[in-house]
């Protein structure tokens, strides 16, 4: 299949978004807001959120087994990415702006966190899960792949930290002395703006990718034993595995890291809303550039298997210094200087993150082909 061009891989990255947006969400508001604002127990939040982790965890291989098992005249990703984007938008709307009944009582506001997170998340598998697919399917290159992955993973990042750094700055301003991330209805507002860029990128990358329909490939021969079979089938492939095993790690501590982003930077760092919303837009726009800059030099003479590795274990190594030295106080007194060190730690956090979802992705196309050689199944969904 011919090679994609930048024009139609930057449509296609486009639909990232939508999860950039969710991880920006919950990462820097929805467990401050809820804790800290409308006065839910960290525990209570805590269990609403990891409820719907675990929901994602049944939802997100069936839809990718609906997936590959669709036949429509629009092909077996477009159609369940369609659906998605309206209940995707309400649902960022319904997280931040609870109604009044939900307010009454905290039964019934972790009641609501819980339906609403698992109605985002839920949309979100029915979005991303055939948009990643449709990226195997749509070019069969082998470097390809990786500038496919690389176009979509630097906007994603791109996008998905200019929002909430933006939203920082221009909608949690100080009213009256008051710290604007204290203010309800700010939230409420940011709601607003993440279900507009939903219909908006949602948009973008399904008008864009869809003259790619009658090229993809076609529903192929399946077991008759279902889709739970087609689940437990990819696991006899021995890289599949070896991936989901890093990717359960490393999604496990990133999911922490991002819950406590918020309430790390503003408690522990004690920063002010100006300096958090540098750490937000500044170390990632600059990892995205830095990549993107180097990824050519870098594809050229690393394997994606050597740059899965080398990412990972210089992610694990940075993450060992910052905050230990806190904890031991051999941290200097200078503000400037520890916000220079916090800058640097999450930049290269973040560009070592960026350079293991590229190598991540890429990979997981390749398997997605070894598991057809072997199976005679085109399984890119689960």
């Amino acid at each position: 299949m011919p090679t994609t061009g930048l024009h139609n891989r930057l449509l296609y990255g486009s639909g990232v978004v939508n999860l950039a947006l969710k991880e920006a969400a919950f990462g820097a508001f929805v467990l401050f807001y809820y804790k800290q604002v409308l006065g839910l127990s960290g525990t209570m939040t805590g269990v609403a959120i990891a409820l719907s982790v675990l929901w994602d965890a049944i939802s997100d291989p069936l839809v990718g087994a609906w997936s590959d098992r669709l036949c429509s005249r629009w092909g077996r990703r477009h159609p369940l990415m369609v659906a998605s984007v309206i209940p995707l938008a309400l649902s960022f709307i319904a997280v931040f702006a609870p109604p009044a009944f939900a307010l009454e009582t905290k039964t019934h506001l972790f009641l609501w966190l819980l339906c609403s997170v698992v109605m985002l998340r839920t949309a979100l598998t029915f979005f991303m899960v055939p948009y990643l697919a449709l990226g195997a399917e749509i070019t069969t290159d082998y470097y390809e792949r990786t500038r496919l992955a690389s176009a979509r993973t630097n906007m994603g990042w791109f996008v998905g930290v200019l929002l909430p750094a933006s939203a920082l700055m221009l909608l949690f301003t100080d009213e009256r002395g008051v710290d604007g991330k204290f203010i309800i209805e700010n939230y409420h507002s940011y709601g607003v703006v993440n279900a507009v860029a939903v219909l908006i990128f949602s948009s973008i990358c399904i008008v864009g990718t869809w003259h790619y329909i009658p090229t993809l490939a076609g529903k192929t021969k399946q077991a008759s034993a279902g889709m739970w079979h087609d689940i437990l089938q990819t696991f006899h492939n021995r890289n599949f595995r070896k991936l989901i095993i890093l990717d359960t790690a490393i999604g496990g501590m990133s999911g922490i890291v991002g819950a406590l982003m918020m309430v790390m930077y503003t408690y522990f760092w004690q920063l002010n809303t100006g300096q958090i919303s540098m750490l937000f837009a500044g170390p990632p726009l600059v990892a995205v550039l830095l990549v993107t800059g180097t990824s050519r030099y870098i594809n050229e003479r690393l394997e994606k298997q050597q740059l899965l590795q080398l990412s990972c274990a210089l992610g694990a190594l940075n993450l060992m210094w910052l905050t230990p030295m806190k904890l031991l106080g051999w941290l200097p007194n200078n503000i400037s200087i520890v916000f220079g060190l916090i800058f640097m730690h999450s930049l290269l956090n973040a560009a070592m993150s960026i350079s293991r979802t590229i190598a991540n992705y890429a990979l997981l196309a390749d398997v997605a082909d070894e598991q057809e050689l072997a199976t005679g199944q085109r399984q890119e969904g689960v």
